[in-house]
């Protein structure tokens, strides 16, 4: 089996020969520590994570044997479909997935086309608010509200609607509701700053329901 650390040892012992005919390429020096850092940082954590999910996580294939309701959170952490930053989507009224995106700037999903977004072994955690009331006003608001996003920003004004994402306006749609600040970070008074989608799974106003990874499809 090739080692983790063969690609560096190789492009090192052609950096110190001076017999060596050619010229070593940014590019290749590029791509060496590139791939050395994706096995580390990527493909390792990515087994670490599979051997977990057969301990704990179920079938996406089964999330609906799990009734959703209105206002729960489907939470991808970090991933490579998510850019490295996670994902979030909320559950509308109409139980579809509405969620801004950078390739939106929202979309309303069926659950299913949701899970389609995400690549294989990618994670879907299911959190509840503890008050459905809650919930059902987080969902209507989210329905109702999602069009007014114009674009996908990083955007510190927490107030601001058009200029959104993910974690931000599920975050809006609590806050703007029922005055529940999920991310109990006392944003509710600065007004300014981010919501960062890692952060929901310290929610003291959120159950975790359930959680699920993407299996690979059926060979034929």
């Amino acid at each position: 089996m090739k080692k983790w650390y063969q690609p560096i040892q190789s492009l090192g012992r052609r950096l110190f020969d001076k017999d060596h005919d050619n010229r070593i390429k940014w590019a290749e020096i590029y791509l060496a520590v590139g791939g050395v850092l994706h096995r580390a940082l990527v493909e390792v954590p990515r087994r670490r994570a599979a051997v977990r999910r057969q301990q704990h996580d179920l079938p996406v294939s089964r999330i609906r044997e799990t009734p959703l309701l209105p206002g729960d959170i489907i939470y991808t952490p970090s991933s490579e479909s998510t850019y490295y930053a996670g994902h979030m989507g909320i559950l509308g009224m109409d139980g579809r997935v509405y969620h801004v995106h950078p390739f939106g700037p929202v979309f309303s999903d069926t659950v299913e086309w949701y899970i389609k977004r995400f690549y294989v072994g990618d994670r879907f955690v299911v959190f509840r608010s503890r008050q459905p009331q809650a919930g059902e006003q987080a969902a209507r608001w989210a329905q109702d509200h999602y069009r007014q996003v114009t674009a996908y920003r990083l955007h510190t004004g927490l107030d601001n609607i058009q200029r959104n994402y993910c974690s931000k306006f599920i975050y809006q749609a609590y806050l703007f509701t029922s005055g529940i600040d999920i991310w109990a970070k006392g944003r509710a008074r600065t007004r300014q700053g981010y919501i960062y989608p890692f952060r929901i799974v310290k929610s003291k106003e959120l159950d975790l329901i359930a959680s699920y990874y993407r299996e690979a499809p059926a060979s034929s």
